[in-house]
């Protein structure tokens, strides 16, 4: 099998953000960034199909929307200590990105953010973060275990739903409410903790769950939890 061509774009010095509209060629698999870029704007990399890997230099302060959003062959990826939030369907669709190590620099996960990641595996959630975003790790389908630190206020609509080989679950007792489908189809789930500190459940939050026989010996957590809406 002939090794992929390589075809390299070198971004002008002269910017100070970049965005889709920057980058017409979407065959590139590799960037260069200069110091001078402080901002991947909207749509940045997006269907760049050919990315595996690039270096984010440490005077980017914000990933936008849709920045890499069907980056299907990203495989790596560095995120500074410089940047602060990681913006709504960032790696969206990611399909081959496998594990992510978010640096305590970050307090929000964008909706959609990691969403249909299929190989992620592995994932670092910082004490930094307050919430996910709706839809946040939908359809991460090979996402065995994560941490949810107790800085969690708030697990999105959907956070995990689809998550089928996530297996144990601790919700912290930071959080109040489970929204609707947050983790609909968990299929593998073996256990989730339910806190007292749970007050509201969402729709179809627990359908086909791998454990929702033991969720329901839990008489606080009502029947449509289980049900289809």
């Amino acid at each position: 099998m002939n090794e992929p061509v390589l075809i390299s774009f070198e971004i002008p010095e002269n910017l100070q953000i970049i965005n889709g509209k920057n980058i017409e060629n979407k065959d590139i698999n590799k960037f260069i960034i200069p110091s001078s870029i402080t901002k991947l704007g909207y749509d940045c990399f997006k269907e760049c199909t050919s990315l595996i890997s690039i270096n984010i230099p440490s005077s980017i302060n914000e990933i936008g929307n849709d920045c890499f959003y069907k980056c299907s062959s990203l495989k790596s990826i560095n995120i500074p200590s410089s940047i602060n939030e990681l913006g709504d369907a960032c790696f969206y669709k990611c399909k081959s990105l496998t594990s992510v190590t978010i640096p305590s620099s970050i307090t929000k996960l964008g909706i959609c953010c990691f969403r249909r990641c299929k190989s992620l595996q592995s994932i670092n959630i910082p004490s930094s973060i307050t919430s996910f975003g709706d839809g946040c790790f939908d359809g991460c389908t090979s996402l065995t275990s994560i941490n949810i630190p107790s800085s969690i206020t708030k697990l999105g609509i959907c956070c995990f739903r689809r998550c089928k080989s996530l297996q144990s679950i601790n919700i912290p007792s930071s959080i109040s409410k489970l929204r609707d489908e947050s983790f609909y189809e968990c299929s593998s789930s073996k256990s989730i903790n339910i806190p007292s500190s749970i007050t509201s459940f969402g729709k179809s939050c627990f359908y086909k769950c791998g454990c929702k026989e033991e969720l329901k010996k839990n008489k606080r957590i009502p029947r449509n939890c289980f049900e289809w809406w």
